[in-house]
């Protein structure tokens, strides 16, 4: 479904950084869950950040690569631990299958680089 438009002022308050996963671990009681630790670079160090992606891929695949990270915000508390990002990813949806695309960047890229 086509979200409203929003104004460049409100686009530009996100702050969309280059994290590296240092850990990933399938989160206790949960069938969707997945406890990340995410380095964002200088600005925001590491961080906890709870994703429902662990239907789409396993916790040992994150591990070592580096993606695309809402790095500022608002802190969320998921099952009793404050989420402190969002990992971006893609939905493609055919019929009822839904498949999960993650956007990876170069192992070459800075931590805490910014999107721009």
């Amino acid at each position: 479904m086509k979200k409203p438009e929003v104004m460049y002022e409100d686009f530009s308050k996100l702050d969309i950084r280059v994290g590296e996963v240092k850990n990933a671990v399938p989160v206790e009681g949960s069938n969707k869950l997945l406890h990340l630790t995410v380095d964002l670079g200088a600005d925001y160090g590491t961080v906890t950040i709870r994703s429902g992606i662990a239907k789409y891929i396993t916790a040992e695949k994150l591990i070592g690569n580096k993606y695309l990270f809402v790095a500022n915000l608002a802190p969320r508390m998921i099952m009793g631990v404050a989420s402190q990002g969002m990992l971006l990813v893609t939905v493609e949806k055919k019929g009822e299958v839904e498949k999960l695309r993650f956007v990876k960047t170069a192992k070459s890229s800075m931590n805490g680089a910014t999107l721009c």
